[in-house]
């Protein structure tokens, strides 16, 4: 019996190494650079990114992004041409005037308080998202993280809005 669980506790161990393996960090200005130069001047509202994030993908990452005098959108993709889901791996976005989606408050950077959605799954899964407001913008994170388990995942969403919201906005 103890041999049994011996072999379990390193597949477990095993698996668990596999996962943070594929895991890495992107610097958010690098991946979005293009995109960012061309939104920011059309934007009147201060686009706020992360400096970094972790993500659940280990290979080359491809920005987009798109944005108006109200409101932005960037996404950074395992894919260049994204037209799914599949290849979706983060995405920030700013709305002046926006109202949080979700009621699960976590305390942020500056006194700000955030709204933080977990990880969902259904038919497919939904990663996880936090939000906050900043200046009467609502700032948007959403991620596939390079973390498991539902309190890793929460505390690395607070420590990503947290460096978003302390960076000087674009």
């Amino acid at each position: 019996m103890r041999t049994l669980r011996l072999a379990a506790l390193a597949v477990v161990s095993m698996l668990a190494v596999a996962a943070v393996a594929e895991a890495a960090t992107y610097r958010t200005a690098r991946v979005l650079r293009d995109d960012i130069q061309r939104v920011a001047p059309r934007a009147d509202i201060g686009i706020r990114l992360p400096f970094r994030i972790q993500l659940d993908y280990d290979k080359g990452v491809y920005g987009e992004g798109s944005g108006s005098r109200n409101r932005y959108t960037f996404e950074i993709n395992a894919s260049d041409d994204c037209g799914a889901n599949v290849c979706f791996l983060a995405q920030f976005q700013g709305e002046r005037g926006g109202e949080p989606a979700f009621r699960r408050e976590v305390d942020l950077a500056n006194g700000i308080t955030g709204y933080y959605k977990p990880l969902s799954c259904g038919g497919s899964c939904s990663p996880p998202m936090i939000q906050w407001i900043q200046g009467g913008v609502l700032y948007s994170i959403q991620a596939k993280l390079g973390v498991s388990g539902r309190a890793a995942q929460r505390r690395a969403m607070i420590r990503t809005a947290n460096s978003a919201i302390r960076a000087r906005p674009r």
